[in-house]
């Protein structure tokens, strides 16, 4: 169950793992550094590609139309692009110039769960309602106390997740699967032990456990659908920053900022990791 490196990547902060089948491949941010990298299962973890389009931080992408890909970025921004294109300015959040996207979520249909981080002086996080298909923005969240972070669908498709990080919780939202809205928010989790805040989430199809990764904490913790702990992870890398589960396989990313050549070296800070999941 310990942790192997997949990619060596030697990240700032690697976040928001996501699988496509059609090319057997893992695709992720490095948000600091403004990259998205991808590589094929059953490479080396020297092998990986990067991508750097120059729009700053990107802080997640999601899988568009014809293969396209959609880059979430400063300035809340969504570009259109093909890995290593030309990124095409395609939609921004009205009034956000001096702030950022962060976790991003596809709910299906040209539907997308923003969060927006807290990066103005004196202003908290939101979390926003992106429908592509007609370009417009809906506010779910207005003032969360601190950075929004992971979300999750839960496999009946009528659970959303939510994490805020700086408030030690998951929320749960009611989700309708028809009109892709949230309704009736409450606390779903906030009893984490030890250090560290949850950052990146992943809920597992299979069973509805979630995968949380603990942001400061060494660890990922692996949670039972009704929120309890099921067993903690432990990493060498402080700050584990996200996670997405592929059949038996949990893909994790890390984060070394302020880059540490040293911490690196040592803990493997920044780069991806896999894991088996353990047996029923």
């Amino acid at each position: 169950m310990a942790p192997v490196p997949f990619a060596i990547s030697g990240g700032l902060v690697s976040e928001g793992p996501q699988w496509l089948e059609n090319e057997n491949s893992l695709y992720w941010v490095d948000i600091a550094a403004g990259l998205l990298l991808r590589k094929k299962a059953g490479t080396q973890p020297d092998v990986f590609e990067t991508f750097a389009p120059g729009l700053g931080k990107i802080g997640a992408f999601a899988f568009g139309k014809g293969g396209k890909l959609l880059l979430f970025t400063e300035r809340c921004e969504v570009h259109e692009t093909e890995f290593g294109g030309k990124p095409v300015l395609k939609w921004i959040l009205p009034g956000h110039g001096d702030t950022r996207f962060n976790d991003v979520f596809d709910a299906g249909g040209g539907v997308y769960f923003c969060g927006v981080a807290p990066v103005r002086p004196a202003r908290r996080g939101e979390l926003w309602r992106f429908d592509a298909q007609t370009g417009s923005f809906t506010c779910i969240e207005q003032a969360t106390d601190g950075m929004p972070n992971g979300m999750g669908l839960s496999p009946d498709g009528k659970t959303l997740y939510f994490v805020v990080s700086d408030e030690h919780r998951i929320y749960a939202y009611d989700f309708d699967p028809v009109a892709r809205t949230v309704s009736g928010k409450r606390v779903f989790c906030e009893d984490f032990p030890g250090d560290g805040a949850p950052d990146g989430l992943c809920v597992d199809s299979s069973d509805g456990s979630l995968y949380v990764a603990i942001w400061g904490g060494h660890r990922l913790e692996h949670r039972a659908p009704d929120g309890h702990l099921l067993e903690s992870i432990p990493f060498k890398a402080e700050k584990v920053s996200s996670a997405t589960v592929v059949g038996d396989i949990v893909y994790v990313t890390t984060a070394n900022v302020p880059f540490d050549e040293k911490v690196l070296s040592e803990t493997g800070a920044g780069n991806v990791f896999m894991l088996q999941k353990r047996s029923k």
